[in-house]
């Protein structure tokens, strides 16, 4: 029996507006991934609306303080790589249409590299965890910072080339 993972993304709207990306299953949800600054309503917009052009999304929850949408299971994971993707990138908008152009399956690999970049940050994470005495976190920052960066350098990479 297999355990059916829900994919959440979340915005946050106020003073300091975030993006949170959590996954769960059977009532219990944790939150993954956290981005935090000037342009997340833009990025949460874009996401949004890029999952929407393919049906796979579900509203869970809309107010003026927060939107909750569900992501469909297989589309999860290529989300929360392409999060860690834009996480500390000093022009997000630069990355805003490839998502688009990955769900449209102009770049299949980077399907590949999004889902696997996210299950090697879990899996260093829970490494790194059983070797510390903070337990608190999902995600490991400095974890993530690395990954982050050798993502956007792969993607940059496999874009040159199919220019």
């Amino acid at each position: 029996m297999t355990i059916k993972q829900t994919y959440v993304l979340k915005l946050r709207s106020g003073k300091r507006s975030s993006i949170l990306f959590n996954v769960g299953g059977e009532g219990k949800s944790m939150t993954l991934l956290r981005l935090k600054g000037t342009n997340t309503t833009l990025i949460f917009n874009e996401v949004i609306s890029a999952l929407s052009r393919y049906g796979a999304i579900s509203p869970l929850k809309t107010s003026e303080q927060e939107d909750v949408f569900t992501i469909r299971e297989d589309l999860g994971p290529i989300i929360g790589g392409y999060l860690i993707l834009l996480r500390r990138s000093r022009n997000p908008k630069k990355w805003l249409t490839l998502l688009n152009d990955v769900l449209e399956g102009r770049y299949p690999i980077l399907v590949t590299a999004f889902e696997n970049y996210l299950t090697m940050v879990l899996d260093m994470s829970r490494f790194y965890r059983i070797h510390s005495n903070n337990d608190k976190q999902i995600l490991k920052t400095n974890i993530l910072d690395a990954s982050s960066s050798a993502l956007k350098a792969f993607v940059s990479a496999i874009l040159r080339r199919h220019s």
